[in-house]
């Protein structure tokens, strides 16, 4: 019990550092003022929850399926016209514990920095899913327009979906959760070339990589980073991607 407490405050403090560094903006340059104004009336939301899950996984020769969420990270950011950033106004953590492999590979572990103890006292997906819910709820009003930012289609098209069935009778997809924007798409708009992922994008626009790659939180981080980068090319975080039928 001890060594999970231990791990929980050290992944909180983190989370806490990760905040204090958001709020004095220290991501990207500014984007040029005299486009800023123009830029910023231009973009269809105004609020962005930037999102990546961690899940079950081995490698090549041992495939998990289904795999299952196991971190549930997000950070809600807005463009600020005073610091010409995007600026972090909340977020939301929590592991998860699975249900089907309960019990993570060496990969995994290896691959997302997420031990055993992380996940064996952490709530079930549907319980987090309502936290998470709860959460979304607070942070938007009637004025605002929100989407989600996601690296790839993998994590709402399919994941989300696939963890979603996992608990047909307490888990429903709501609508805010249907549509975001895949910002692998929009680097390649902006920058004329498309990326196989987080790391690639960080070194074809020559930015620091912040913690480590398939750390939920730190992957965040990274995504916002790029629409920092983004949004000094006068890029338009418009929606690339919807799901269908769910």
């Amino acid at each position: 019990m001890m060594i999970i407490v231990c791990n929980y405050l050290r992944r909180l403090s983190t989370i806490c550092n990760y905040h204090l560094m958001f709020t004095r903006t220290m991501f990207i340059r500014s984007i040029d003022k005299s486009k800023s104004k123009n830029w910023s009336q231009q973009q269809p939301y105004n609020k962005f929850f930037v999102l990546d899950f961690e899940a079950t996984c081995d490698d090549k020769a041992h495939l998990l399926k289904p795999q299952e969420i196991i971190e549930f990270p997000c950070i809600l950011v807005e463009f600020s016209t005073v610091s010409r950033n995007f600026e972090v106004l909340s977020y939301f953590h929590s592991y998860v514990k699975p249900i089907i492999h309960t019990e993570l590979t060496e990969y995994c572990s290896q691959l997302t920095g997420i031990t055993q103890d992380m996940i064996c006292n952490s709530p079930l997906f549907d319980e987090v899913f309502q936290n998470f819910c709860k959460w979304y709820i607070n942070q938007v009003n009637d004025e605002d327009k929100s989407i989600i930012v996601t690296s790839g289609n993998w994590d709402l098209g399919n994941i989300f979906v696939e963890q979603c069935k996992l608990f047909p009778s307490t888990v429903k997809i709501p609508e805010f959760m249907c549509t975001w924007i895949n910002i692998k798409k929009l680097f390649a708009l902006t920058i004329g070339q498309y990326p196989f992922g987080i790391q690639n994008m960080l070194k074809t626009a020559n930015l620091k990589q912040m913690g480590s790659i398939h750390n939920g939180m730190d992957d965040c981080v990274n995504i916002i980073t790029i629409m920092n980068h983004l949004s000094q090319k006068g890029c338009i975080f418009k929606a690339t991607n919807k799901l269908i039928d769910v």
